[in-house]
């Protein structure tokens, strides 16, 4: 009873932390501001994430966790780092068709480019950040690796950083803030990741 009431405590925690970056737009937010959305006091959110650094970490995990979730039941596939198996140009092209439709959400965007403010100023935040990207980048080369397993490790992740890169990019562009997004567009950005899984 204890872990799950502890659990939720940080859910909501977390969802304030969202709500402060993505309706606020305050990339310098100190922990008292976090504090205050979530109605608690300091020391109890500092109880759960002693650094605003750990609690951005927390925010990209659950992000990327719950994105992981929802594309694996978009496209039908595990997306493990772990998983194997061939990856067909069908198979693919659903998860990067779910993967730019996940893209597409204003509110993630907010959230992400405020965490990225943040992160050019804040070291730890920064560390923060590159942590979520390589856990993100292992998991789209898991998906590569399905589409072309002769990879050597290193063009592996230069592929994986790339198509993280395209889409990360695309996020942004695509996104109100830019007003790029087309179908067209769309198609060509699913055909050049496909490309760089598929190779042909």
């Amino acid at each position: 009873m204890t872990e799950s009431k502890g659990a939720l405590r940080k859910a909501a925690l977390l969802d304030a932390a969202e709500e402060v970056l993505v309706t606020k737009g305050n990339a310098n937010a100190a922990m008292r501001d976090f504090a205050a959305a979530a109605g608690v006091r300091i020391g109890h959110l500092q109880h759960y994430f002693p650094t605003r650094a750990d609690l951005i970490r927390a925010v990209l995990e659950r992000s990327l966790e719950r994105s992981l979730q929802r594309l694996s039941e978009e496209a039908g596939l595990d997306l493990g780092t772990r998983a194997n198996g061939g990856l067909t140009r069908e198979a693919s092209r659903r998860l990067l068709k779910a993967l730019l439709h996940e893209h597409s959400a204003l509110e993630d965007v907010k959230m992400h480019l405020e965490i990225w403010a943040l992160a050019s100023s804040d070291q730890q935040a920064a560390s923060a950040l590159r942590s979520f990207y390589a856990q993100y980048a292992g998991h789209v080369g898991g998906v590569v690796r399905r589409g072309k397993p002769d990879l050597s490790e290193p063009e592996l992740l230069g592929v994986a950083a790339a198509i993280v890169s395209l889409f990360e990019g695309a996020a942004v562009t695509r996104s109100d803030i830019a007003g790029l997004r087309s179908d067209a567009g769309d198609d060509a950005i699913i055909r050049t990741a496909q490309w760089l899984i598929h190779g042909d």
